[in-house]
């Protein structure tokens, strides 16, 4: 086997192939990546038997062939490659005047990863290396936390410089992208692997051996024909995933919730996650697809973790049965079993009498749930909410330290069909407060509305606003008051 890639092709789909291969395993063959070549056509593939990815990739084939290439090593050896170019500089303008009123409110270093610095005498950022798109959508991400978590007078002044600075990041990876293309684009990798599985990997400046396996002994996930499927945007199904994964067990024991459930509905599809004390429920309305009938399949949380890593954006096309999964995203398929089980009934245990409506600004009752964090038992991670007509009162302590916080924050608290007067009938309810956390940092919205019945049952998150296609809701259950 014999054919030349480019450098920056060879790193991405080898990093995308690296998601799946075990550190450690019982089958030594699963510690290589499978290269197959058939003309210019290169399939690169990679399993831990629970999931499996596969590359297809153009290069310039001289001669066809297969072979399992430790991966380990080819990684290193890449990457280290790839390091040679660290000492390029990427630039771009930031206005001196935004920089300092910027300063004197957040905290760079909790945004900007450590290569990029603030350059005044060029007033520019300035990035030493290639910026790869996931350091770049690290550091929009944490413009938009902190953005969110900015006081009401504070985000009127500084909500426009946030945005130029996350515009000038995404400069920064789209000069770094030209940069990067104009390097790459000119250094190619020879791969070369003869009849005795001894690969040589020549670059324009050395050359290096090593052994890999026979290709026929390394696992292919079986092709099945006449699969259900439909097609979803990739932006669409990342952002679903991202809503509802965190509510799914991380517990081997609850296997019907280590997952996240596809309910596939005539109108409309489902996605859903719960651990038994929280769940997680997006629905995407006017939902088109040909199968004949409503389907459910649980996809695994690992693999719903591969998913929101590597799909792409454009129509992602999703394949199952009964017991596997096949996404194709671009140039890439990700194959997966299927959790063998059955999902719990959960439309059955969202309240639909709800009747108390707290409404209040997600980044005040964020940030002040933070810091009850800080004060909560660690056994119960409990933080006690007190509400009153207009006022919240969130108190933590940890009685085996002595620790206690309180707080109080501005609200609107309401009880439909009857007339209750909160002041005098304070309602008391307490919650796990990494559950309230999780809930809010997937909600988009300034002001969210959290309903109840009784301190007992299940209470409902939703945003004050969705798209017109969408219905978002987390249930959280309660814990015991003492």
């Amino acid at each position: 086997m014999k054919f030349n890639i480019s450098v920056e092709d060879f790193v991405n789909y080898l990093s995308k192939l690296s998601f799946v291969i075990p550190t450690r395993s019982t089958l030594p063959i699963l510690e290589n990546i499978l290269f197959e070549l058939e003309g210019n056509n290169l399939r690169m593939q990679a399993t831990d038997l629970e999931s499996f990815i596969r590359a297809l990739v153009k290069v310039d084939g001289v001669e066809n062939g297969s072979v399992a290439i430790p991966a380990k090593k080819l990684l290193d050896l890449v990457r280290l490659l790839v390091s040679k170019y660290e000492n390029v500089t990427i630039s771009t303008g930031f206005d001196k005047n935004d920089y300092e009123a910027l300063n004197t409110e957040i905290n760079f270093s909790e945004i900007l990863i450590e290569k990029i610095n603030y350059d005044y005498a060029s007033a520019s950022f300035t990035f030493n290396g290639l910026l790869s798109i996931d350091e770049k959508t690290r550091m929009i991400e944490a413009c938009k936390k902190i953005n969110e978590g900015l006081s009401a007078d504070s985000k009127n002044e500084l909500s426009g410089l946030m945005q130029k600075l996350m515009d000038t990041i995404e400069e920064l990876h789209r000069e770094s992208e030209k940069v990067s293309t104009k390097i790459f684009s000119k250094k190619k990798i020879k791969i070369d692997a003869n009849d005795k599985n001894k690969v040589t990997i020549t670059t324009a400046n050395g050359k290096y051996s090593l052994y890999g396996e026979n290709a026929d002994d390394f696992p292919i996930p079986e092709e099945k024909t006449e699969l259900n499927k439909f097609e979803i945007q990739g932006s669409t199904l990342k952002r679903y995933l991202g809503k509802v994964r965190h509510a799914a067990s991380a517990e081997d024991i609850k296997r019907n919730m280590a997952g996240i459930l596809f309910d596939i509905r005539r109108d409309d599809l489902r996605l859903v996650a719960t651990d038994g004390f929280r769940l997680g429920k997006i629905l995407l309305k006017d939902f088109s697809h040909n199968n004949p009938k409503d389907d459910k399949f649980i996809i695994p949380l690992k693999a719903a973790d591969l998913l929101f890593k590597l799909v792409e954006e454009g129509i992602n096309t999703l394949e199952y049965d009964e017991s596997s999964l096949k996404v194709t995203t671009g140039s890439v398929e990700i194959y997966s079993k299927l959790v063998d089980d059955t999902f719990p009934n959960y439309e059955t245990v969202i309240p639909k009498n709800n009747d108390k409506k707290l409404k209040i600004k997600k980044s005040e009752f964020l940030n002040a749930l933070k810091r009850a964090s800080i004060f909560v038992d660690p056994a119960t991670r409990r933080v006690k909410l007190e509400i009153k007509n207009f006022e919240l009162f969130i108190r933590a302590d940890n009685p085996e330290s002595g620790a206690e916080g309180e707080e109080q924050i501005e609200c609107e608290f309401i009880s439909e069909g009857e007339n209750i007067n909160f002041d005098k009938e304070q309602f008391l309810i307490s919650f796990n407060v990494s559950f309230l956390l999780d809930a809010l940092g997937v909600s988009e919205t300034e002001e969210i509305i959290i309903s109840f019945s009784m301190p007992s049952k299940a209470s409902i998150i939703t945003p004050t606003e969705q798209p017109n296609n969408e219905d978002f809701m987390e249930l959280v259950m309660p814990v015991r008051v003492s």
